[in-house]
């Protein structure tokens, strides 16, 4: 079912350290998860009986992409919802990647060890952009325990992935024979984005400062960028995955949500149709909105997630 609905219009150590004024079932509450030596920050809340959507970040963003989303559903008080920051990303430890590998399955691992930690064994996945492949792989090695799926600017297709279509192109290059001159630009763009301020900010984005200069922040740190230039060179490793998450989506037989942002020159709006080869029976959502859609409509997509739980069971 496809909807053209542009909102302009409409291991495992558990021990956790949480902290928060209001951790009610209402509101969001905070904390730091110990895994595999690791200190990894979390937001959470909603009823912990309730059916739980585990909501996975894009890079370089992290877990705040998902706040407004997260705070507008728990005020309905009919879902549990939970966010992470990986290993590098947001308030999560940075370990240095000379001594942790910053790979795609060592993440899911990672993100798979933090679920058991927080006692999670049966949820719903919201997935954008790394969170896609990060998510696959979680249902791959444990597919009985997601109860729906949710997709949002991240691909299993390259029908919307065009940078990655060509074989000789330099996404794809890069990904089989490491550019170091590739990492030495996207080390340079990292460590000198600016302070957001009147001169140098675009409000046509339409995403809050606070956002951005806590991203800037969380990437500037010692050593950060040499692990997310690892991943990078890593990501290699899902496109090959792509025909075998393909046929996962086949098999899983569960309730699929798409919402997609049509600005998004990096994952397009052929790959949430593409969705639709592997699970007919999908929601497809078009957003008038960019790469990261949570942050720019999270109203709107709230709204889509709680209808899409009231019409599915997740448990």
């Amino acid at each position: 079912m496809i909807h053209f609905r542009p909102f302009l219009l409409a291991m495992v150590l558990s021990v956790a350290v949480t902290w928060s004024t209001t951790a009610t079932a209402a509101h969001l509450h905070y904390g730091w998860q110990k895994v595999d030596g690791l200190n990894l920050f979390y937001r959470e809340g909603g009823p912990s009986d309730a059916p739980t959507i585990v909501f996975l970040h894009g890079n370089p963003a992290y877990s705040i992409q998902y706040e407004e989303v997260m705070q507008d559903l728990v005020a309905g008080g009919r879902l549990h919802v939970i966010a992470m920051d990986y290993p590098s990303f947001g308030y999560s430890d940075a370990p240095d990647h000379k001594a942790w590998a910053y790979t795609f399955d060592h993440l899911a691992e990672t993100v798979s060890h933090f679920l058991a930690a927080r006692g999670l064994s049966r949820y719903a996945l919201f997935m954008q952009d790394y969170g896609v492949p990060i998510g696959f792989r979680l249902m791959q090695a444990n597919p009985e325990v997601v109860t729906a799926v949710m997709v949002q600017n991240g691909a299993i297709h390259l029908d919307g992935f065009p940078q990655a279509q060509d074989p000789q192109g330099e996404l794809r290059r890069h990904w089989r024979s490491r550019n170091a001159d590739l990492d030495r630009r996207r080390a340079e763009y990292a460590l000198h984005r600016p302070y957001p301020g009147a001169t140098n900010w675009d409000e046509s984005a339409n995403l809050s400062p606070d956002v951005v200069l806590l991203n800037n922040a969380s990437e500037q740190r010692p050593g950060v960028i040499e692990g997310r230039n690892d991943l990078w060179a890593n990501y290699g490793t899902n496109v090959e995955q792509y025909p075998a998450w393909q046929a996962l989506l086949r098999g899983l037989k569960v309730p699929v949500l798409v919402a997609w942002g049509s600005q998004d020159d990096f994952f397009t709006t052929l790959g949430a149709l593409a969705n639709l080869r592997d699970a007919p029976q999908a929601e497809v959502h078009i957003l008038d909105t960019v790469h990261f859609a949570t942050l720019e409509a999270p109203d709107a997509i709230a709204v889509l997630i709680a209808t899409f739980a009231h019409a599915h069971d997740l448990r």
